[in-house]
């Protein structure tokens, strides 16, 4: 192997960054209010190699980020019923921002996913969006012109999926903006 081969390989090693400083399940996040929010189709939901990254990156990112870290994804109830421990959130604006969603018809489903750190999790069921898969399609054409063919059901289910994120993150920032002026308003 060559020197420079070996020095990349453990350049960690020789760092000067600690990174225990920042393992403090979520204390400095939770303080400068930072959030992360991981959407992946793979989440709780094995299909690839995709699931295996966001599995083992669980373990750190909930002890870089405690509650402040959520991973959202499609719900599919054959992985869920033994991945997945259902139950409310951490943050009460989350569990509103969930709730405001369910009102719009949408079924949502939150716990933890049962794997190292034990993430908090929201899967988002998209056939209860597929009513509205022709208002998304055509919101998506006329913004972008990116057309998606009828049939092709994991496009069709992606692009609901993404719609379906995109109404509860924004319902999300909306919240926070809130009680950014009056934290009363949790």
């Amino acid at each position: 192997m060559s020197r420079d081969r070996a020095s990349r390989r453990f350049y960690r090693m020789d760092s000067s960054y600690n990174l225990l400083g920042f393992m403090d399940h979520g204390m400095i996040a939770e303080e400068q209010n930072r959030w992360t929010f991981e959407v992946a189709w793979e989440a709780a939901n094995k299909v690839g190699g995709i699931y295996t990254v966001i599995r083992s990156k669980a373990f750190v990112s909930t002890e870089e980020l405690g509650d402040q870290y959520c991973l959202i994804g499609p719900y599919k109830e054959h992985c869920a019923r033994t991945e997945v421990e259902e139950g409310p959130l951490g943050s009460e604006s989350l569990n509103k921002a969930v709730n405001v969603i369910r009102d719009r018809g949408y079924k949502v489903h939150t716990g933890r996913w049962l794997v190292d750190g034990n993430p908090q999790i929201i899967l988002m069921d998209v056939g209860s969006a597929a009513w509205k898969l022709d208002e998304f399609k055509s919101e998506l054409w006329n913004k972008t012109n990116i057309g998606i063919p009828h049939l092709d059901i994991e496009c069709n289910d992606a692009i609901i999926l993404g719609y379906m994120v995109a109404d509860f993150l924004s319902e999300v920032k909306g919240r926070f903006k809130k009680m950014c002026f009056n934290p009363a308003l949790n």
